[in-house]
């Protein structure tokens, strides 16, 4: 019999003393998760101070940009097969699996002649994080009592900010003191110990409770769909990338309804329709990332080029936010109930107020006001994110658990990908691929982050008809 947890907070549970997070028998599973979620962004992060280095000694500079958009596809990608895999093999065989596959995307690429090995050893990395971190999710609503899933999503999102600042200063010590090949080693090496733990934690959990064909048409049109976002900026046109937006569109909605109809699910059917509690939560989680997408696109590159920052200094500038998050996250992570809702709302009104403070002082106010800008963009996802995950897993539909804890990060994803496609052609269109002045910068400052901020809006939207779908089954517990 399973013993799998549904995630939701029940009137008992909700009555009794709440449990400690720190204790002996949650420091492994804690662990656990924390290094799914922090490898993702150490790699990210190590491989992007890394690949310069690279591409300046086996050539191919002009695909220097897929080495990040192959990696955020395979991850969409991985997240998206996630809770197909965790039920034909279990978790402790998916989580081992996924870590020997961003092993050999990192040997790939610390061996790669050209930027054609590098490229694909980007994408079989990305594809085994995908997995990883979907897991993660996964495996915190199953390893934990409900009740502590916030405090739990705190120690993801303070892990997420310290990886933000170890993947760059392991990529360059790595680099600088030996090669970037042996940095990418390192990026082998680095699920090593994720691998021992889920060895060790899993082996005793339930398995295999799938058995089914592989969902190769909608694996498909979802890698087809998400390929085309991507290349969208990159096309030479306005309106081909525009086109390119929506067929990816498409062809990703198209998958999800085929899925919707399946035996077995990459994402929950629940989503994308606004009938259930679930969607309208997804809708916010994907909605997010896709507003905040122009910050990680172009704020590091126009603090260097125009407002004349240092590499170093525009790249911790533009982590703001990322510190901000894990702040705000930790700061809230113990908050009563009764102030769950009113984080879920202030979250993407906070992401609003951010963009809308950078679009209009990034060009030539004061750095300080940016930087205000960027904090509360950080604040906004820091005080929001765990509480809706929380909620989420709450109310997923019954037998879909693991459908909703991994369509968290995989339309997160998504989001950004689609943010980032959509960020690119507004500044290709204002002219900030050319040289930047003030004047440019005002105009694509307004058109990128100002669009963000009307994306965050429509969060603000959906943080409110999610409040409001409330299930009368959690109503008692969690308003």
């Amino acid at each position: 019999m399973s013993t799998e947890k549904t995630g939701e907070t029940t009137t008992a549970e909700a009555t009794r003393p709440l449990p400690r997070l720190l204790t002996r028998a949650n420091f492994a599973p804690l662990a656990l998760v924390n290094l799914g979620v922090g490898l993702h962004a150490v790699i990210w992060y190590l491989a992007s101070t890394a690949m310069p280095t690279a591409i300046g000694d086996v050539g191919g500079a002009e695909y220097l940009s897929w080495t990040g958009s192959l990696y955020l596809v395979t991850t969409i990608l991985g997240g998206a097969v996630t809770a197909i895999l965790k039920g034909r093999y279990g978790a402790r065989d998916a989580m081992l699996g996924a870590g020997i596959v961003v092993v050999i995307g990192g040997a790939v690429q610390a061996v790669a002649p050209g930027i054609a090995l590098i490229l694909v050893g980007r994408a079989i990395q990305g594809l085994g994080e995908g997995v990883l971190i979907a897991l993660s999710y996964v495996l915190t609503r199953e390893l934990f009592d409900n009740r502590l899933v916030p405090r739990v999503f705190g120690t993801l999102a303070a892990t997420w900010g310290g990886a933000v600042f170890l993947g760059p200063l392991i990529g360059g010590v790595l680099t600088e003191l030996f090669s970037w090949r042996i940095a990418f080693v390192g990026s082998a090496l680095l699920p090593l110990p994720m691998m021992a733990l889920a060895w060790a934690i899993l082996r005793e959990r339930p398995q295999r409770s799938f058995h089914g064909r592989p969902p190769l048409l909608r694996v498909g049109l979802l890698a087809a769909g998400v390929i085309a976002i991507a290349a969208a900026d990159r096309l030479g046109s306005a309106v081909a990338g525009v086109l390119a937006v929506a067929a990816g569109i498409l062809a990703v909605a198209f998958a999800l309804k085929l899925d919707r109809r399946s035996a077995t699910h990459l994402i929950t059917t629940v989503f994308p329709g606004l009938r259930h509690r679930v969607s309208w939560g997804l809708w916010i989680l994907t909605l997010m990332p896709l507003a905040e997408a122009g910050v990680f696109v172009y704020t590091p590159y126009i603090l260097q080029l125009e407002r004349g920052l240092t590499p170093t200094w525009a790249g911790y500038f533009g982590a703001i936010h990322a510190v901000t998050w894990s702040l705000a996250a930790v700061a809230v992570a113990q908050a009563r109930d009764t102030w769950h809702g009113r984080f879920i709302l202030a979250g993407p009104a906070l992401l609003a107020l951010g963009l809308a403070i950078v679009a209009v002082t990034m060009a030539s106010q004061p750095l300080i006001l940016v930087g205000i800008g960027l904090a509360l963009i950080g604040i906004g996802f820091g005080i929001s994110h765990s509480f809706i995950n929380q909620r989420l897993m709450a109310a997923a539909p019954d037998g879909q658990g693991d459908a909703t804890a991994t369509a968290i990060p995989t339309l997160e994803c998504l989001g950004a990908a689609i943010g980032a496609a959509l960020a690119g052609l507004a500044g290709n269109a204002a002219g900030l691929a050319g040289p930047l002045d003030t004047g440019v910068v005002a105009e694509g400052s307004l058109l990128v982050f100002g669009g963000g901020a009307l994306f965050s809006l429509l969060a603000v939207l959906m943080a409110i008809g999610f409040l409001r779908s409330r299930q009368p089954a959690e109503a008692a517990v969690l308003a």
